[in-house]
């Protein structure tokens, strides 16, 4: 009788519930949670990286635009011979090497004209002209100018006895200093702001040419590589 009363008894004791935590009975699938979380996170750091680089890029872009940014010119080399100073004239021949390049990534650049001299202390030597040309977006282009000297001739600057004194006797020394200069006037072009008349100034100084005793050759010591010349800039209105 009391064997049935247990068998009763324990027959229609409830069962407690049983608590299921996915995460503790499958520790993968947690991991594998976490882990696509980090993916996502990582992809969409990349993502709006890639965003604010574009970004950047379209205001540099519209700030360059704004603005007309100036040529750049390297001169590469600058070379001297049949070279003959007297109290009274200079005879010699000039050859340069420069590299004019725009760095606008918006602007065209015309050029309707380009005079340039080389100079001693301010005295003009010698004169030259360019013809008129194009660059276009972030363009360059390799120039070379020969200048041949002759104190006779008419179209030729006026150098003044001092000045040819001074020249002679540095030449005797073994090197003078020349500046190459020019004045150039442009026309901008873009599709933002439409078109700028600017003047510029571009000055390579100091140019140290040495020559070599009794040869009448000398030649400016760029060692170093290309001059970067300053180039100032007026927007003319």
């Amino acid at each position: 009788m009391d064997s049935n009363r247990t068998a009763q008894r324990s027959a229609t004791m409830p069962l407690l519930p049983v608590s299921y935590n996915p995460s503790i009975s499958n520790p993968h699938m947690s991991m594998s949670i976490t882990s696509r979380f980090t993916v996502k996170l990582v992809l969409l750091h990349r993502i709006l990286l890639f965003v604010l680089g574009i970004v950047t890029l379209l205001c540099v872009a519209m700030a360059t635009s704004l603005v007309p940014q100036p040529l750049k010119i390297k001169l590469n080399s600058l070379f001297m011979s049949k070279i003959n100073v007297s109290n009274t004239k200079l005879v010699a021949n000039f050859d340069v090497a420069f590299t004019i390049e725009n760095p606008n990534l918006v602007s065209w650049i015309w050029f309707d004209r380009i005079d340039g001299s080389i100079s001693y202390k301010d005295n003009a030597l010698a004169t030259y002209s360019l013809d008129p040309f194009i660059l276009g977006l972030k363009e360059h282009r390799m120039m070379r100018v020969k200048i041949s000297v002759n104190g006779l001739q008419e179209d030729q600057p006026v150098v003044k006895e001092r000045v040819l004194e001074e020249i002679h006797r540095q030449r005797e020394d073994g090197a003078v200093n020349f500046s190459l200069e020019m004045f150039a006037r442009a026309t901008y072009r873009t599709g933002w702001w439409g078109t700028k008349s600017v003047l510029m100034n571009p000055q390579c100084l100091d140019l140290r040419v040495g020559f070599l005793p009794k040869v009448g050759f000398g030649s400016w010591n760029n060692s170093g590589g290309p001059m970067t010349c300053a180039v100032p800039m007026l927007i003319d209105d």
